[in-house]
């Protein structure tokens, strides 16, 4: 896979993915495991925030990667 042929849309993408599901993940088992909440209850506020996040940091890594692309 040749990684400098992706537009700064896939890269934003793929970065953005990357952070959100590690954010997501991170907050289910701290919900989990620290809180003690329900895991169904912490996996869907973990999974609630992840696309929050992604949603959110799409769209500035996408402005970004362009500017220095």
């Amino acid at each position: 896979m040749d990684l400098n042929a992706w537009r700064p849309e896939d890269t934003a993408r793929r970065l953005s993915i990357m952070g959100a599901s590690s954010l997501g993940t991170f907050l289910w088992v701290g919900l989990w495991l620290g809180s003690g909440f329900n895991p169904l209850l912490a996996l869907l506020l973990g999974a609630a925030a992840g696309v929050i996040i992604h949603l959110i940091a799409y769209p500035i890594l996408r402005a970004l990667l362009r500017r220095g692309g």
